[in-house]
């Protein structure tokens, strides 16, 4: 458990994890209402989707202040505040066709912040090995 904490880099990978799977999710949506109805109120529920960007998010505020802290790069954060604007938006204004790009679009940014993320703490980890 200690090796977690001082790395962080099991937690990157969740959180990047999390974030493809809610790009699947949210693409596979439109498809998967249509043809299994009855998937509708479990998998393709909002509440599963809030419950997808709340772990990630949660998850990429944690790891990317605690990253940066180490390699100084702001742009993993950026791109977060950017993924999380998208997010918001698309949970609670956008409606329809706009609400699944908003959300995807969010959730390919997250998944981008974190993959910025793990170059630069790679780069500023070249001391020790992984």
């Amino acid at each position: 458990m200690r090796k977690i904490f001082t790395h962080y880099h099991t937690l990157n990978k969740v959180g990047l994890w999390l974030s493809i799977l809610c790009t699947i999710h949210c693409l596979a949506m439109p498809f998967l209402m249509t043809a299994l109805p009855f998937l509708g109120e479990s998998f393709l529920s909002e509440q599963s989707e809030m419950y997808l960007i709340g772990a990630s998010a949660v998850l990429a505020i944690f790891l990317l202040i605690k990253d940066y802290r180490n390699h100084q790069n702001p742009l993993p954060l950026r791109l977060l505040v950017v993924a999380l604007c998208f997010n918001f938006t698309g949970l609670f204004l956008a409606k329809g066709t706009y609400e699944i790009l908003f959300n995807v679009t969010g959730a390919l940014v997250m998944a981008s912040a974190y993959y910025v993320n793990w170059n630069s703490h790679r780069r500023a980890c070249h001391s020790h090995s992984h």
